[in-house]
C-alpha cells in the first residue's frame, strides 16, 4: 500500500550584520548637504584612542582604520570624531530586531556581533523566497539610515557566517560545501583555538570540518565539536527569541539645524521606522511626541490624532504642519520620537505588500487633525448643546473626545451670527412665524423676541426676529441657506 511522506522543509534563517553600526547611528540624521562631513568613530585599542571606522569623506582624507585620532586630526582637522558606545548600539539592535518583527514572529539578536537573526523560512508564503525578502529588508534599513549585509542558510551560525559573502545556503547538506570554502579566522572561535588549528596546518574550514570528531574533542576538548555540529545542523542551536515591547523612542543627533524645514528629513526617517514597529504589533498610535535638544533647553511638540493610525503620509503630514508653526529659538542638536501607547488599529489588507488603514480614511477626521496641526489644539473645538431658549446662549464649545450633547429643533438655523445685527423687515419676505422666545429673567439677561423666518431679495433664507426687550427693534440673528 502506497504512503503519502511529508518532507517538512529546512528552516531558514536570514542574518543581518550591521558592520558599521555605530557610524551609522550618528549619520543617519544628516541629509545630503552634511554627507560629506568627514567623520569617523574611535574606540580604546591595546590603551590608545584609534579610528574604528570612517565614512567615504574621511576615508578619501587619508584616514584610515587603526589611526591613531591625534594623527587622524592632524592630518585633518575638520574630521568629527565620535568615541564608540556600546551600550548606544546594544539600544538599536533592541530597536531594530523591534522594526523587524513585521516579517519574522523569531527575531534573535547577537550582541557580540552587532547582528539580528529572522527564521524566514515561515514567512515565505507573505513575502516570497528568503533572498527577496532579505533584498527587501535590507533596502528599507537603507531607507532608515542603516548599513546590513545578509547571509542565509539551514543554521543560525551557518547564516552568520555567510553575512560576508551574501551567501544563500538553501539546505543542510549544501553547508559543509559553501562554507567550506571560507577561511579558518572566520569561525566564531577564541584566538587560541584558532591558533591551535592553524599550528596543525588547518587553513580553510573544510579542513576542518574533515577531522574526526572524536579525536578533535579530544585534542581541543568539546567547544570546537559542539560548535562545528550546530554550524552543520547536527546539534540544535538555540536562540533566544526577542520580543519587542509595546512603545517607542527613537533619536538621533542632528547637524546644526536652524530652521524647522532641516527636522523634516530625519523625522522622516523616525516615522518610517516608527511605523515598521506599528506594523510589527498590529497597532496604532494617538498620540505622538516629538522633544528637541536645542543648544539651550528643550522644545516639545506633541501630537494628538482622533483615530489610531499607523500611516506614514498621514503622520508626516501632520509633522509638516506643525512644523511650519514652530519656531526654533536656539539651533538644534538632537531629536527624539516618542510614543508610550500602542493601539488597536483596523487595516483594509488590500494586497500583501500594501495595506489601507480604514479608520485614517475618514475625511472628516483627516480635516480636524490638519486643522489642529496647523492651528493648534486649543483652536478647533466642537460645540455642544445647553439648555436654554435663547438662541446665544443654547451652546458652548466642548473638546472634540468630548461627548457632543445637543438637539436640534424644527425651524432653528444652524449658522448664527456673532451679533444680532438691526436691519428693516421691509426688506425682506416673511415665510414663518412668529415664534415667541421670552425666557432669562433669572441671570439679568432676559429677553422677550418673536422669530421669523424670512428671504431676501437675493433668496437666501434668514432668521430675524422683533425684540420687545430690553432694545426693540428688527434684528437678523441666523442663516439657513
Amino acid at each position: 500500500m502506497a504512503t503519502n511522506t511529508y518532507i517538512s522543509k529546512p528552516p531558514q534563517w536570514l542574518a543581518l550584520h550591521f558592520p558599521h553600526l555605530a557610524l551609522d547611528q550618528h549619520r543617519r540624521g544628516l541629509d545630503r548637504e552634511h554627507q560629506d562631513t568627514p567623520q569617523a568613530i574611535s574606540d580604546s585599542l591595546a590603551g590608545r584612542h584609534c579610528i574604528i571606522d570612517r565614512n567615504p569623506a574621511a576615508e578619501d582624507a587619508g584616514i584610515r582604520i587603526g589611526m591613531p585620532v591625534g594623527a587622524a586630526l592632524s592630518l585633518l582637522d575638520s574630521l568629527q570624531v565620535k568615541e564608540r558606545d556600546q551600550r548606544s548600539e546594544q539600544v538599536v539592535l533592541k530597536r531594530l530586531a523591534g522594526w523587524c518583527y513585521q516579517y519574522s514572529s523569531q527575531v534573535c539578536i547577537d550582541r557580540q556581533r552587532n547582528s539580528l537573526l529572522l527564521e524566514v523560512g515561515a514567512s515565505e508564503r507573505l513575502f516570497g523566497r528568503p533572498e527577496t525578502l532579505a533584498a527587501r529588508v535590507t533596502t528599507e534599513l537603507g531607507q532608515l539610515g542603516y548599513r546590513a549585509v545578509t547571509g542565509i542558510a539551514p543554521t543560525p551560525e551557518a547564516a552568520h557566517l555567510s553575512t560576508p559573502h551574501a551567501l544563500h545556503i538553501r539546505s543542510f547538506a549544501d553547508i559543509r560545501k559553501s562554507i567550506g570554502r571560507l577561511n579558518i579566522d572566520s569561525l566564531n572561535l577564541k584566538t587560541a583555538e584558532i591558533q591551535a588549528l592553524k599550528k596543525m596546518g588547518l587553513r580553510t574550514v573544510a579542513e576542518v570540518l574533515r577531522l574526526p570528531r572524536k579525536a578533535l574533542a579530544r585534542r581541543m576538548g568539546l567547544t570546537v565539536s559542539d560548535y562545528l555540529d550546530r554550524l552543520l545542523g547536527h546539534r540544535p542551536d538555540p536562540c533566544s527569541t526577542f520580543r519587542p515591547p509595546d512603545s517607542f523612542s527613537a533619536g538621533m543627533d542632528l547637524p546644526d539645524t536652524k530652521h524647522t524645514q532641516g527636522l523634516i528629513f530625519p523625522l522622516k526617517r523616525l516615522v518610517q521606522e516608527l511605523c515598521g514597529v506599528l506594523r510589527a504589533h498590529d497597532r496604532g498610535i494617538q498620540v505622538l511626541q516629538v522633544r528637541l535638544q536645542l543648544d539651550e533647553g528643550t522644545q516639545s511638540m506633541r501630537l494628538t490624532l482622533q483615530q489610531a493610525t499607523r500611516s506614514e503620509e498621514h503622520l508626516m503630514m501632520l509633522l509638516r504642519e506643525r512644523l511650519e508653526r514652530l519656531q526654533l529659538p536656539r539651533p538644534a542638536r538632537h531629536i527624539r520620537l516618542q510614543a508610550t501607547r500602542f493601539l488597536p488599529c483596523e487595516v483594509l489588507q488590500e494586497s500583501l505588500l500594501k495595506e489601507t488603514v480604514t479608520n485614517s480614511t475618514d475625511m472628516g477626521s483627516h480635516v480636524i487633525e490638519r486643522l489642529r496641526a496647523r492651528l493648534g489644539k486649543d483652536s478647533v473645538k466642537g460645540i455642544k448643546g445647553l439648555e436654554d431658549h435663547r438662541p446665544e446662549y443654547s451652546w458652548s464649545l466642548r473638546e472634540l473626545d468630548e461627548p457632543a450633547t445637543y438637539t436640534t429643533q424644527a425651524g432653528r438655523p444652524v449658522w448664527l451670527l456673532p451679533r444680532p445685527q438691526p436691519c428693516r423687515i421691509d426688506n425682506y419676505r416673511i415665510l414663518t412665524g412668529p415664534e415667541r422666545i421670552e425666557s432669562g429673567w433669572w441671570d439679568g439677561r432676559d429677553c422677550r423676541r418673536d422669530y421669523f423666518i424670512v428671504r431676501d431679495s437675493k433668496g437666501s433664507t434668514l432668521w430675524a426676529f422683533h425684540e420687545y426687550k430690553p432694545s426693540p427693534g428688527w434684528y437678523l440673528h441666523g442663516l439657513f441657506a
